[in-house]
C-alpha cells in the first residue's frame, strides 16, 4: 500500500466534502448518501495499488488476505 498517495487521497475527500456540503443541504438525504458512498469508495479504493494488479482473482485474493490471516489465528 502507498501511504502517501492514500494521505492525499484522503485530503482530498475531506477538502470536496468540506466545500460540496453546504451546497447540499437543500438535497434530500438519498443524494447525500450517494455523495458520500462515492467518496468513500474512491478512498477505499485508493488503499490498493490497482494499476499493478494483475486480474480480478488477484484483487480479491489481496481484499481477502487480511481476513484470512485472521480465521487461521
Amino acid at each position: 500500500m502507498r501511504w502517501g498517495a492514500f494521505f492525499c487521497t484522503s485530503v482530498v475527500v475531506v477538502l470536496i466534502i468540506l466545500y460540496e456540503w453546504p451546497r447540499m443541504k437543500q438535497n434530500p438525504k438519498k443524494d447525500k448518501m450517494a455523495f458520500l458512498t462515492l467518496l468513500l469508495t474512491g478512498l477505499i479504493l485508493s488503499m490498493f495499488n490497482l494499476p499493478q494488479m494483475s486480474g480480478p482473482t488477484q484483487w480479491i485474493e489481496t481484499l481477502f488476505r487480511p481476513f484470512g490471516e485472521f480465521m487461521e489465528k
